[in-house]
């Protein structure tokens, strides 16, 4: 499982917005090999994967994406990144995330 199928059964690459702690923004595309580095990993820590856990899916997206662009240090762990250095993932409009069900109705 690499990514999430779109709306139409598509797979997508997801861009991902980016708010750090120290107040950095930037986008990133994620491309084939930050989709792969997901896979190997997930799979070697049995994690359950982008339907189940999205803003993790698209957190770890975000880590690899940045590393490779070198927007991030190429040195920063992913625990590091995902638990103090990453205030905020997000997907622009018009790229797929895996849906969450929604919440009951509060009316």
């Amino acid at each position: 499982m690499a990514d999430a199928p779109g709306r139409n059964g598509k797979w997508t690459n997801p861009y991902v917005n980016v708010v750090l702690a120290d107040g950095t923004e930037f986008g990133v595309q994620a491309f084939n090999p930050d989709l792969l580095r997901y896979e190997r990993t997930a799979s070697k820590h049995g994690w359950p994967g982008p339907e189940k856990e999205p803003v993790s899916w698209l957190t770890f997206l975000a880590w690899s994406a940045a590393r490779r662009e070198k927007l991030i240090p190429t040195d920063l762990s992913w625990e590091t990144f995902n638990t103090e250095t990453c205030l905020q993932v997000s997907s622009p409009s018009g790229t797929t995330v895996p849906p969450t069900n929604p919440g009951p109705d509060p009316g």
